[in-house]
C-alpha cells in the first residue's frame, strides 16, 4: 500500500499560485506544485504526486520533510549545481582574450597556446579546460590548414581541372 501523506501545508492557496507563476525552473515550479496538490487534496500518496510530476517518490518524500521541518524557504532552497570552482584565473582570461583578438597573433593551436601561457604567467591549465573556455567564451576555432597530400602529382590534378 502507498505511503499516505500526512502534512498541513500553512501557506494560503492564493500565495502558493501566485509563487508558482512567479518562478522560473521546472524543479521549484514542480515543490511549489507538490504543495498545491497537498492543499488542493487532489492527491493523498507520494506516489500519485510522483507519477503526475514525473519524479521519484522518494523525492517528494524529501521535498516534503525538508518542508515540514524548515518551511517554504528552505523548501524552494536547491542545491544542485555541483562543483563550479573556476580553472582559469581572471590573468589568464584576460591575457587569452588579448591573444585570441590579436590580428598579428602567430597562435595556430590550442597546444601552442597553452604552452605560452606556461610561460609568460607561469600557470598551467588542462587543455579541455583552456579548449573549452576558448570555444564558449571567444567562439575561437584555432585551426591549421593541413598539408596537401604529399604524392600528389601536379600533372594529374591539371588534367582534371577545367581550362
Amino acid at each position: 500500500m502507498p505511503k499516505k501523506i500526512q502534512i498541513d501545508v500553512k501557506e494560503a492557496l492564493d500565495f502558493l499560485e501566485k509563487s508558482l507563476a512567479k518562478t522560473s525552473g521546472s524543479l521549484k515550479q514542480d515543490r511549489i506544485k507538490t504543495l498545491l496538490f497537498i492543499k488542493k487534496g487532489r492527491y493523498f500518496f507520494y506516489s500519485d504526486i510522483a507519477k503526475k510530476l514525473g519524479r521519484t517518490e522518494k523525492t517528494i518524500r524529501v521535498w516534503i520533510q525538508e518542508y515540514s521541518k524548515k518551511g517554504i524557504s528552505a523548501m524552494l532552497d536547491v542545491k544542485s549545481g555541483g562543483n563550479n570552482t573556476r580553472k582559469i584565473s581572471d590573468k589568464m582570461a584576460l591575457s587569452i582574450e588579448q591573444k585570441l583578438t590579436d590580428s598579428k597573433t602567430t597562435i595556430t593551436s590550442y597546444v601552442e597556446l597553452l604552452e605560452l601561457l606556461k610561460e609568460e604567467l607561469n600557470e598551467s591549465v588542462n587543455y579541455g579546460t583552456l579548449y573549452a573556455h576558448c570555444r564558449r567564451k571567444h567562439k575561437a576555432k584555432l585551426k591549421v590548414a593541413r598539408k596537401s597530400h604529399y604524392k600528389k602529382d601536379e600533372n594529374a590534378e591539371a588534367f582534371f581541372k577545367k581550362p
